[in-house]
This record gives structure tokens, sequence and C-alpha cells, in this order.
């Protein structure tokens, strides 16, 4: 049996309760990548310093086994909050260190080992990742986009490297949690799952158990 994990994207637009929200996942270790403090009392690490992917697996890695020692097991959940901060970090960085084409090329290459990060060493090894990003509202496409760069800009950003996403929205003086949608960057793979829901009625723990469930389900009819 495939004992992965599975990987939830939280988007919305600034102080709309992304990282309330995921402050509330049961065993998780979040990565602050937010250039602030981080205000929640939950077991974190402040990364707004980005020095290059073999640097930040290094302290991801560490960081996760201080947990195990203190908790006597690894996070069940890593939450990446926000995604879109360490993309700013990134592109200084590079910006920093190199000039010309090699600035993009580099951006593209740290995101690409990103995800790979994300996928092989996470995923794989049974932590479920919990993506937080920030939307903007592009006038042109009449879209809200989560921001990036380059290739994975055009492929959909971090959209793209997800089955199942989250759009908390600002409505009415309301906040509510979009899972389908086709105006907003959201999606699901549960079936009978609300389109939306108010933001006190929606429970994070049990949708991410009712992932890993499906998860598990599906893999039955892997052939591979």
């Amino acid at each position: 049996m495939d004992k992965s994990g599975i990987k939830l994207l939280v988007c919305a637009y600034e102080s709309s309760g992304k990282s309330t929200t995921t402050a509330g996942i049961e065993e998780a270790l979040v990565l602050n990548f937010d250039r602030k403090e981080y205000g929640f009392k939950v077991p974190h690490i402040n990364m707004a310093h980005y020095e290059g992917m073999s640097a930040l697996k290094d302290k991801v890695m560490e960081t996760a086994g201080k947990y195990q020692e203190k908790y006597s097991k690894l996070p069940k959940t890593i939450v990446l909050d926000t995604v879109t901060q360490w993309q700013n970090a990134l592109q200084k960085y590079n910006l920093d260190k190199f000039v010309g084409f090699d600035v993009h090329s580099n951006n593209n290459r740290d995101t690409l080992a990103f995800n790979d990060f994300i996928e092989d060493d996470l995923i794989a090894n049974g932590i479920n990742v919990v993506i937080v990003a920030h939307t903007n509202y592009d006038a042109d496409t009449n879209r809200h986009v989560i921001p990036s760069s380059g290739a994975f800009a055009k492929a959909g950003s971090f959209l793209s490297i997800v089955n199942d996403a989250i759009f908390i929205e600002k409505k009415a003086g309301k906040l509510i949690v979009n899972h389908r949608s086709m105006k907003l960057p959201c999606r699901t793979t549960l079936e009978g799952y609300p389109d939306s829901e108010k933001i006190e009625d929606y429970d994070i723990n049990k949708h991410i158990n009712m992932l890993m469930e499906s998860k598990v389900e599906a893999e039955e009819f892997r052939f591979d």
C-alpha cells in the first residue's frame, strides 16, 4: 500500500485567514517564509532568508529532526507559509547572485527543485504538505492568480501541482472556503464535497484526513 502523503493548497488574498486556518492543523510543523514573526503557538521555524535549495532542504530536515526529538515522531504535516513569499526571497537571491538570463534560468531551476523536494522528500515519505499562497486578481484575464515567474507561472503556478485546493474568499463581510469553482483557484477530488462553506464550518483536519482516505482508496485502481 502506498503510504505517501497528500498535498493541499490553501490560497487567498492578504489577511483572509490563511495562516489562522492552517495553524489549526494537528501534528504540524510550519515553515514560515514570511518576513515577520510567526504569530501562532504551534511548532514552527522562521525561514525568511533564502540561501539556495541545498541550504533550504538541510534546514527543513534539521528542523524535522528536532521535532522528532521533542515529540518522538516526525510531523504528520508540513505547512509552507507562504510559498509566494518564498518565491520573492528566491528571486532576490538569484538577482543578487546572477545576471541577465541566468537570473530567470535559476529561478526556474530552483522552483522545479522546490517542487521535487515537496514530492520526493516529503510526500513520498508519508508527510502531508499544505501549501499556503497569496493570490492577486488579474484584470486582464479576469482571474485570481498565484504570483510566480517564468514557465511555472504560465503553467498555473502552485495550483498546477496539486489536485486539491481551497480558496478563502471575503464575501459580504464573511469568510467563505471555496472547494469547487470555475472562476476561483480551487478544486477538490472528494465526491459529494460542498462547493463552498462558511469558514466557521470548515475543519481542515477533517479535510486532510478525508484526502488521505481518498488517496488510499484510489491506490486500488493503480496499475504501476
